[in-house]
C-alpha cells in the first residue's frame, strides 16, 4: 500500500423502475428482473479513499457512519485494504430510486479504480449487483444503472450476464413526488404478491417489445401498477390528478412514490403538489462513470 492518500469518485443515476418481473436463481450473477424503467440525473456520488491514517475500513452515507452491507458487500469482495467509502445520495433512500444499488455500484467502480484492479465496467457492476441480490434490496437497478436512458431489462442476471436494450429518448423533464418506502425485501419475500407482479410484469414486456417507445412504456407502467395491487390510495389519487391535468403518470417500484411526465409547462409539478414536496429530474442519458 503506498503511503501516500489517494481517492477515486463515481456517480451512478437513480433508477426508477415502470414494471418488473422477478427471476430468482440460486446464483445470484443469474438472478435478476425483466421490465423496464429510467435511470434519472439525481443519483450517488461515492468516493473512496485511502491513507496511512485510515486504518480500518469505514462506510460512510450522507456523513455518517453507516453499516450499509451492500455497499460493504462489495468492499469485502474488492478492497485490497483499509478504505474510507462516502457515498451522498441525491435520491430518497427506501423509496424505489435505487439507492442503495448505486451506493454499491458507485463503491464498485471507484474501489476499480482506487486499487487498479483492472475489472471493465460490467465486471466491476457485476459485484455491485451480487451484493443488491445477496441482500435482497434489489434485482434489476444496478444493470439499468450501468447502462443509463430508458432501460429495457430483457434477460434477468447481472451486467455481463444479463440482456437488456435501450429505448431512444431525450433528457425529458420527470416530475416525482414521494410519500415514504416500501421494504423491497418483504414485497420480494411474500409470494402471492409475487405471483401477481411476475404475471403484470411479464404481460407489459411483451406489449413493451411490440412497441418500444417511452409513450408505450409509460402507458404500460401505469397498468402494471394497477393489475399488481401494489399502489396506495394516495399514489392511485395522485395518478389521477396527473392525468386530468392531461399527463401520463405512475407509480415508482417499489416506493410508495409516483412520477409524472407530460402535460403543458409545468403541469405535471402542479398535479402532484397537492400530495407532498415536489422533486423534479431529467432523464440521465448517462450510466454510472468515474467523476
Amino acid at each position: 500500500m503506498s503511503c501516500r492518500a489517494r481517492r477515486a469518485r463515481a456517480f451512478v443515476p437513480s433508477h426508477i423502475t415502470g414494471f418488473f418481473s422477478a427471476h430468482r436463481r440460486d446464483e445470484p450473477l443469474l438472478a435478476g428482473s425483466v421490465g423496464c424503467g429510467l435511470c434519472l440525473s439525481l443519483g450517488a456520488t461515492t468516493t473512496a479513499e485511502s491513507a496511512p491514517e485510515i486504518e480500518e475500513t469505514e462506510i460512510i452515507l450522507n456523513g455518517t457512519q453507516s453499516e450499509a452491507p451492500v455497499s460493504r458487500f462489495v468492499v469485502e469482495r474488492l478492497a485490497t485494504g483499509p478504505v474510507r467509502v462516502s457515498t451522498e445520495l441525491e435520491m430518497p433512500f427506501g423509496a424505489g430510486f435505487g439507492a442503495s444499488g448505486a451506493g454499491a455500484l458507485g463503491c464498485a467502480y471507484a474501489l476499480n479504480s482506487l486499487f487498479d484492479l483492472g475489472l471493465t465496467a460490467n465486471q466491476a457492476a457485476a459485484v455491485a449487483h451480487e451484493a443488491e441480490v445477496t441482500n435482497r434490496t434489489g434485482l434489476g437497478d444496478v444493470i439499468a444503472q450501468n447502462a443509463g436512458g430508458l432501460v429495457v431489462r430483457l434477460l434477468p442476471g447481472a451486467p455481463g450476464t444479463g440482456i437488456i436494450d435501450r429505448i431512444p429518448v431525450p433528457p425529458l423533464p420527470i416530475s416525482y413526488v414521494v410519500r415514504g418506502p416500501i421494504s423491497t425485501k418483504q414485497v420480494l419475500s411474500d409470494e402471492r404478491v409475487m405471483a401477481a407482479v411476475n404475471a403484470a410484469g411479464e404481460s407489459a414486456l411483451k406489449e413493451l417489445l411490440k412497441r418500444p417507445t417511452f409513450a408505450n412504456f409509460l402507458k404500460l407502467s401505469r397498468r402494471f401498477t394497477l393489475d399488481c395491487g401494489l399502489a396506495s390510495d394516495w399514489a392511485l389519487q395522485a395518478i389521477e390528478a396527473a392525468e386530468a391535468a392531461g399527463c401520463m403518470a405512475s407509480m415508482i417500484m417499489l416506493g410508495d412514490a409516483v412520477f409524472a411526465f407530460g402535460g403543458v409547462g409545468e403541469a405535471a409539478a402542479e398535479a402532484l403538489r397537492s400530495f407532498g414536496q415536489v422533486h423534479n429530474t431529467m432523464i440521465s442519458q448517462r450510466g454510472a462513470n468515474l467523476d
